[in-house]
């Protein structure tokens, strides 16, 4: 299965509509499996004397608006996803159909709205930025939350931008050992200018998790609001070939030997092989025999250990440099 790949706009649309679709669009045209926007109401988010109530307003759209993101988004055939911050933006983003909504941190603790949200949408994203281990246990038991493909949890938090040493994900495998079956998820805030500004995410890859959450915006020199982690579309777009590039690396978790790794295995490891001619009855002694690689490929019953050959009989003739099988002795 593919890695989800999701635009996070955030507040990047700065309340303004032509933005929002426009970003919308550029998230398509990047290749992005789906967009996701903050749906904002101050007075959801924050008090009236908190500092950036102000700023919450203003992000404020009309449903007329967001009606024309959601066409934006479905006409690209894209996924939509919303931060949901209370009772009216999440009763908002099931009328509008979203695909799913995520729980930021910020409301991490909040019961009711947490209920609220995984009875009425099919798909629940929850922040884990800021949140202990311990904490997302009780989270999950408070919730009677099991492993389920409509849950995914998301690692990573917002530095403003996150210095790349401080985004530990080597905890992501940690967190699949304390929470196995968990999907998972990985939020990069990386700095947009950084040149490992893609990298952080491939690294994050490896670390099994089905989503990347990476910003986006119109364009860094504008300084949009959310631009600091964000990438324009055009490097988005490159972020995205990147991941399907790398992404097939991860292949499977099985431990099985796949076919190319058999056909290796058949030409380079080394069988046991004849150093004389010995007859059919011959007991075999360890003198006779010796390891190298032999002109026939090696096949599912070919000899690699000594003592599957020495002290039993041979029941066929065997020519120097021939490799045994299991066929020759008995």
């Amino acid at each position: 299965m593919s890695v989800e790949i999701i635009a996070e706009v955030a507040q990047g649309y700065a309340g303004d509509p032509t933005l929002a679709r426009l970003l919308a669009r550029s998230a398509v045209l990047a290749g992005a499996d789906a967009v996701k926007f903050q749906l904002v109401y101050a007075d959801e988010l924050a008090t009236p004397n908190y500092p950036y109530y102000a700023r919450f307003q203003k992000l404020q759209m009309p449903q007329d608006a967001w009606h024309c993101v959601v066409q934006e988004v479905r006409a690209g055939k894209r996924r939509l996803y919303l931060d949901v911050f209370g009772e009216r933006s999440l009763g908002e983003a099931k009328a509008m159909g979203a695909d799913g909504v995520k729980i930021h941190s910020t409301d991490f603790f909040n019961d009711d709205l947490v209920r609220e949200a995984l009875a009425c949408m099919s798909r629940v994203f929850v922040s884990l930025g800021g949140i202990s281990a311990d904490e997302l246990e009780e989270f999950l038991h408070r919730h009677h939350l099991r492993p389920s493909d409509s849950l995914c949890l998301l690692y990573g938090f917002q530095g403003f931008p996150t210095p790349i040493d401080s985004n530990h994900l080597q905890r992501l495998g940690t967190l699949r050992v304390r929470f196995p079956g968990y999907p998972f998820g990985f939020m990069d805030h990386t700095d947009g200018s950084d040149e490992e500004t893609m990298t952080v995410s491939l690294v994050a890859l490896a670390y099994g998790v089905q989503c990347i959450e990476k910003h986006i915006t119109l364009d860094r020199t504008l300084q949009l609001e959310d631009y600091i982690s964000a990438l324009d579309g055009e490097h988005f777009r490159h972020f995205v070939q990147r991941v399907r590039q790398l992404e097939s690396a991860l292949g499977t978790e099985s431990l099985e030997l796949s076919a190319p790794e058999w056909e290796y295995r058949r030409k380079a490891v080394k069988t046991i092989v004849a150093k004389q001619h010995l007859k059919q009855g011959d007991v075999v002694t360890l003198n006779q025999l010796c390891f190298k690689r032999a002109a026939e490929k090696s096949s599912e019953t070919s000899i690699y250990r000594l003592d599957e050959a020495v002290g039993r009989t041979l029941v066929a003739d065997v020519a120097p440099n021939q490799s045994l099988t299991r066929e020759m002795v008995r």
